[in-house]
């Protein structure tokens, strides 16, 4: 598991699953952002089962839902747009700005996506 996240941090938040485990290069690239912040980094979403998914109003095919997704919370004294800038200089595949609930979504798809929500 990811050096600076738990288990508990990283399962669906309905049923404690990590469904087939967490994508490592979303656990790499989640340690990256919290070393590059350099403070705690609080994620409010990574694996997803199909049901909480779908609960949320999550896409069918969601990155969640494969455990290569994390909806990561904007640190004091950061903003979405410095945040997701750090993800895309790490590497993530996919980003996703979420400016009125202060979150950055970042995910290893395999390529690229951006947009904002």
């Amino acid at each position: 598991m990811a050096k600076y996240f738990s288990v508990e941090e990283m399962a669906c938040r309905c049923c404690g699953s990590l469904g087939d485990g967490i994508d490592v290069r979303l656990q790499n690239l989640l340690d990256d952002i919290r070393e590059r912040v350099g403070a705690p980094v609080n994620v409010s979403c990574v694996y997803r089962c199909p049901e909480h998914n779908a609960e949320v109003g999550g896409v069918p095919n969601s990155q969640h839902v494969q455990g290569c997704a994390a909806d990561v919370l904007v640190p004091d004294g950061w903003t979405v747009d410095e945040l997701a800038d750090l993800a895309e200089e790490l590497g993530a595949d996919g980003i996703g700005r979420y400016y009125d609930d202060q979150f950055v979504h970042v995910d290893t798809r395999g390529y690229a996506a951006r947009w904002e929500g």
